[in-house]
């Protein structure tokens, strides 16, 4: 899904342009939050209790379509808590930055699996990804 110029990659499969993207992305974390270690902890924070959120409500869709209805409720309420806990670290104010990064990700990412047609399973992925490398 990246870039041809970014997914080049060594012998260890390790796409180095886009390690070097990501070093770019921790360093203007590091700066922004001043180095200070606990201003970070918001910034990863956010980030992390997006996916928690986004997983749990997944999963709370999941149980329902499974009509596994105990199981729902149990995801919806740890979704409430993780949506409870992601709005009082945003409310400190410079962690929307880590949201809004977040959201642009995601957005790009999902532009690129649109433009890909949309493959459904890991094994249409990977072997789409291995015949564009051959």
């Amino acid at each position: 899904m990246l870039p041809s110029y970014r997914g080049r990659r060594n012998k260890h499969h390790t796409p180095y342009w886009s390690v070097v993207v990501y070093l770019a992305a921790a360093a203007l974390i590091i700066v922004a939050a001043a180095g200070q270690e606990q201003e970070l902890v918001l910034f990863y924070a956010v980030a992390v209790f997006v996916s928690f959120l986004v997983g749990l409500l997944a999963m709370t869709s999941f149980a329902r379509n499974e009509q596994k209805t105990a199981l729902a409720w149990c995801n919806a309420l740890a979704a409430t808590a993780v949506a409870f806990t992601l709005a009082v670290n945003l409310l400190r104010g410079w962690p929307v930055l880590s949201l809004v990064g977040t959201l642009l990700i995601a957005g790009g990412l999902y532009a690129r699996w649109v433009r890909a047609g949309r493959p459904t399973g890991i094994e249409e992925v990977e072997s789409r990804a291995e015949a564009s490398t051959s």
